[in-house]
């Protein structure tokens, strides 16, 4: 599917344009290709089938999911028609792309206690409202570029850190599915199944440097649970098989999540000396806590947490990690950048670094992560 899809028009009729594109990108869910037969005579419809001709003139994929939503409508024969059919549990306002009012912003990851003006909370995207809920995304096709090991790329201030790596394309449609069920903590484990949204990533396109994740819109097993309490609250940490990515999810109130960030590695260093360590770590230099942090494109992030002109601590964070092998503490020296995407709404509005110097199993490294905005609930976890 051409990732211009949802750059053309917003809705077409009362529908929006994103649902839309999204049932006909997965005929094969529960309702998808119902929805289109209920609504042949709907003018929406066939404003939308009319540009979704168009753009099969030259791109064979549209043509072929055509025919074939052309073939299960005709499979259905002459039963009744429903002008108000959804698909099940999708509620008329998911459909229209009408908003919510957004939730109280209670992100207190992005800030130290006392620092709520850093600009850490900073509100979900248009979609992450619309979707409040429960949604789930998928991709139809991407592209995705694997992190290179340690070698050259990203900088600080022009000194070499380590490797970066081109951010592949990602092109997605919307699956709208209500869940109605709470979070709860017990709910996150090892082996548990969910489906990564991959809305924000297919709408910063390549403006980031957070890869493409593997398996957007696809279920997939967390392979660790992390653990992570200080100051500002409970963090729970779900590794994601593959490339080592991680969603990090803030509990508040009920313990359920209030926010949630989609981190992947894009640098890893192991430094050789003491020296080197310093350059990291220093009390007075140590780029670890400095004000900014720059990338080899020249980008400045700022300092999130406790935000100011000179350099401060790191936070000191500890993980209880727990795998198929049992459990394990990580520690972390971290502290978090941002900055504005300058990318028009709805697509994410701050890219964040996470730098961290980790400890696990005798081992040391930094590792540097880049990292977007997932709304919550979004995620479908089973």
């Amino acid at each position: 599917m051409p990732g211009t899809v949802l750059r053309g028009p917003r809705s077409f009729g009362v529908w929006d344009a994103a649902f839309l594109w999204f049932l006909f990108s997965t005929l094969n869910q529960p309702g998808h290709s119902a929805f289109f037969r209920n609504h042949q005579d709907d003018p929406g419809y066939r404003e939308w089938r009319q540009e979704a001709e168009r753009r099969a003139e030259s791109d064979a994929e549209i043509r072929r999911r055509l025919d074939e939503l052309d073939q299960r409508i005709a499979a259905a024969g002459d039963q009744p028609r429903d002008p108000n059919y959804l698909p099940p549990d999708v509620p008329v306002e998911v459909a229209t792309g009408q908003a919510a009012p957004p939730p109280d912003d209670r992100r207190t990851p992005s800030v130290a206690p006392g620092d709520e003006s850093s600009g850490g909370g900073i509100p979900v995207s248009v979609f992450g409202v619309v979707l409040v809920g429960g949604a789930a995304l998928a991709l139809l096709a991407w592209r995705r570029s694997r992190p290179t090991r340690p070698g050259a790329s990203t900088y600080h201030g022009g000194e070499r850190m380590g490797p970066s790596s081109p951010i592949g394309s990602a092109v997605g449609m919307l699956r709208h599915k209500m869940s109605g069920e709470a979070y709860a903590p017990s709910r996150f484990r090892v082996g548990m199944t969910m489906t990564l949204d991959p809305t924000p990533f297919m709408l910063a396109g390549g403006s980031t440097h957070v890869p493409t994740p593997a398996g957007s819109g696809e279920t997939v097993s967390v392979t660790e649970v992390g653990r992570i309490g200080d100051a500002a609250g409970q963090l729970v940490r779900l590794y994601l098989p593959g490339d080592r990515a991680m969603l990090q999810l803030h509990l508040g109130a009920g313990n359920e999540p209030d926010e949630c960030r989609y981190f992947a590695v894009i640098d890893e260093i192991t430094p050789a000396d003491e020296a080197e360590w310093s350059a990291w770590l220093d009390r007075a230099e140590g780029m670890i806590g400095w004000p900014e942090f720059q990338t080899k494109d020249g980008r400045i992030y700022a300092r999130v947490w406790a935000p100011g002109p000179s350099r401060v601590e790191p936070r000191a964070l500890v993980e209880e990690v727990q795998g198929t092998g049992g459990s394990r503490t990580v520690r972390h020296q971290a502290m978090l950048y941002g900055a504005p995407t300058s990318l028009p709404p709805p697509a994410p509005q701050t890219e964040y670094i996470l730098v961290s110097v980790v400890e696990d199993a005798g081992q040391a490294w930094v590792e540097i992560r880049a990292g977007l905005d997932v709304n919550p609930a979004s995620l479908s976890l089973a």
